[in-house]
């Protein structure tokens, strides 16, 4: 078989998931979208996982030890076998022209045990293909096994002190899961093969496995046909309903039907969408002030995630508050005041930034949050992780409300809106001279990526210009939010 046919894991499973997507990768990168920071971070923290998942089967071998050099990893395999290697890393597997390299590899008398590592917390669907195709592989390639496991981190484990490997991880036999796909994975490989040697683009069209089980990185390619807005973007409308309007041949919000069942809140954005007119309810909106105490304090919270926890009180992928802004408003259209945290990457930011929060918000007033969820959940967090605070803590809570509930609940719609109560795109609507365009930062996940990117930069003037950037980012969050809540008393 060709080498230019040789298929890896990585591409047999982009085919499962879908043959264009396959041809594209080994034929037309140039049509790739941009790598996203946040999967080469999640990449990154993959290969951490792996090599500290090594720590449950310790005294192993490396397999492969230049990261590109597939062949001298093979016969480095082969030989550790023959010499009776009892546990290896990374072991290469190629049988009839695929290769894969087994995270990890342990020999029981006759049989082997392999574990597929992954840094996510729990077992996902698509995970069962990974496991197959090499449990197949190894077993044609002479690999008897007694089983397969999944090792995932334990969204239950809390880090105090060193991190506790046996607790960490969660081992998930996988061979009786996998049972029902394995007879299929032969089938696969031969429809895989048949794609790079035909050398030309299936002609298949977009579906929803273009974001199953993540966004397809040739999606921009495939889906440059589809307007802007169209039936996707309809307001809560769900993968199943907008597939089912573009297969129809539906593809523009302004051609759905009238009755064509949709939800409530999909229906009123359809039903803006081809009205264009605005939609103001002023009694709902005075209701919605008439609840909120001066002084008002718009709070933000900016968070990062990791696999691994970085330090103790936390468990995998919790979120860690490590920026807010606060403005603060003394009473309505008056000028605010503003104040902030940013911490050092270094080291855990969630003490000095609640010494900061907790006096700047004491007494009385409305603390309001856009989606205020993810900053209750975030305050009750750092009320778990430091309960001498969780007094003060509680007394905030009590007073948060959200300001995404006059958009969400349509007492005020525009146009301009698009159909979405989302920050970013209320504020343009009521505010334009506000944006988020052109901003070196510009979302949540970016100043999540920023900030933990700090850690590895020595660059003073770099690290300044992302500090100032991160700065800028947050204020404009709350900021806006300002602005929101004048443009409602303007409206009502």
């Amino acid at each position: 078989m060709p080498e230019t046919h040789l298929l890896s894991k990585t591409s047999f499973l982009r085919g499962v998931r879908c043959k264009k997507s396959l041809y594209l990768d080994r034929f037309r990168g140039d049509l790739r979208d941009p790598l996203d920071p946040a999967i080469q971070r999640r990449l990154a923290e993959g290969q951490q996982v792996n090599e500290l998942a090594r720590g449950l089967f310790p005294g192993g071998v490396l397999a492969r030890e230049v990261p590109f050099d597939f062949a001298g990893a093979l016969r480095r395999t082969h030989d550790l076998v023959q010499a009776g290697a009892q546990v290896l890393y990374e072991a290469g597997v190629l049988h009839d022209g695929v290769l894969a390299f087994v995270d990890i590899l342990l020999r029981s008398g006759d049989t082997w045990t392999m574990v597929e590592v992954k840094s996510s917390n729990d077992v996902k669907d698509h995970y069962a293909w990974d496991v197959a195709l090499q449990a197949y592989l190894l077993e044609q390639a002479g690999y008897p096994l007694e089983e397969a496991y999944l090792a995932h981190l334990n969204r239950e484990y809390t880090r105090q002190g060193e991190l506790d490997l046996q607790a960490l991880f969660v081992l998930e036999p996988m061979k009786e899961r996998i049972q029902e796909i394995l007879p299929q994975v032969p089938g696969e490989i031969e429809a895989a093969k048949r794609v790079l040697a035909e050398g030309t683009e299936p002609q298949l069209d977009i579906g929803p496995y273009c974001d199953d089980p993540d966004a397809c990185d040739f999606k921009g390619y495939c889906w440059r046909h589809v307007p802007e807005p169209s039936v996707f973007d309809v307001y809560y409308i769900g993968k199943k309903k907008a597939f089912d309007l573009y297969n129809q041949g539906v593809v523009r919000i302004e051609d759905i039907p009238e009755d064509y069942p949709l939800q409530a809140r999909s229906r009123f954005h359809v039903q803006a969408h081809k009205s264009r007119e605005p939609v103001v309810d002023r009694e709902a909106l005075r209701n919605f002030l008439e609840r909120l105490t001066y002084p008002l304090y718009y709070l933000d919270f900016e968070t990062f995630a990791t696999a691994v926890p970085p330090c103790d009180g936390l468990r995998p992928h919790a979120h860690v508050p490590f920026q807010y802004s606060l403005h603060v408003q003394r009473e309505p259209g008056a000028q605010p005041g503003h104040s902030g945290f940013l911490g050092d990457p270094h080291a855990d930011p969630r003490p000095e930034l609640l010494a900061r929060l907790l006096p700047e918000t004491e007494g009385k007033g409305t603390i309001l949050a856009y989606y205020a969820a993810f900053e209750i959940r975030v305050l009750r967090s750092l009320a778990a992780a430091f309960p001498e605070h969780a007094a003060a803590i509680e007394d905030r809570l009590a007073r948060i409300v959200d300001l995404i509930e006059p958009f969400k609940k349509r007492w005020l719609y525009l146009p301009a809106m698009n159909g979405s109560a989302s920050l970013k795109s209320v504020l343009p609507a009521l505010a334009p001279d506000l944006s988020y365009e052109g901003m070196e930062i510009a979302d949540g996940t970016q100043a999540m990526e920023a900030f933990l990117a700090l850690r590895e930069q020595h660059d003073s003037e770099a690290i300044q210009q992302v500090r100032q950037a991160l700065w800028d980012y947050c204020e404009l969050d709350t900021l806006g939010m300002v602005r929101i809540v004048d443009e409602l008393w303007r409206r009502a």
